[in-house]
């Protein structure tokens, strides 16, 4: 399922990343309308599709070193949900100390963090029990 979703949301990120960034202003942001977009945040969205599918369409080492990539991603967003968006928005806005995020944003990155650990916990333990098996049929 989770390769289902980040596979819709990189070709969605590839063709349309303006529609997909300024519905996520108008749903998370307080004040969309005042946070500018840095030039490269748009370039730089389409480049995270294609990375996306590159590594989640792949079979084999690089989907499942990705999601043990995500549990790294999701950890920082648990523990520290402000400083993680802060440091996402002085990277994609020009003005970042204009935007500001509504309250439940902060709740919604602890949840996706949440997931992305979760993720990457099973595939560790998928990994650990292939290994287990390996050796015992040695």
């Amino acid at each position: 399922m989770l390769r289902t979703i980040l596979t819709v949301f990189g070709v969605a990120e590839i063709l349309r990343p303006e529609v997909l960034i300024r519905s996520a202003e108008r749903l998370a942001l307080e004040n969309p309308e005042e946070c500018e977009l840095r030039p490269w945040t748009v370039p730089i969205a389409r480049a995270e599709g294609v990375v996306f599918l590159f590594l989640v369409r792949r079979r084999g080492g690089s989907y499942s070193t990705f999601k043990k990539f995500l549990g790294i991603m999701g950890l920082l967003s648990i523990l520290y949900p402000r400083q993680y968006l802060r440091y996402a928005t002085k990277l994609a806005y020009t003005d970042a100390d204009a935007c500001q995020w509504r309250p439940w944003v902060y709740q919604a990155t602890r949840l996706v963090g949440l997931y992305y650990v979760l993720v990457s916990v099973l595939e560790l333990r998928r990994g650990i029990r292939s290994e287990t098996q390996a050796s015992e049929s040695n």
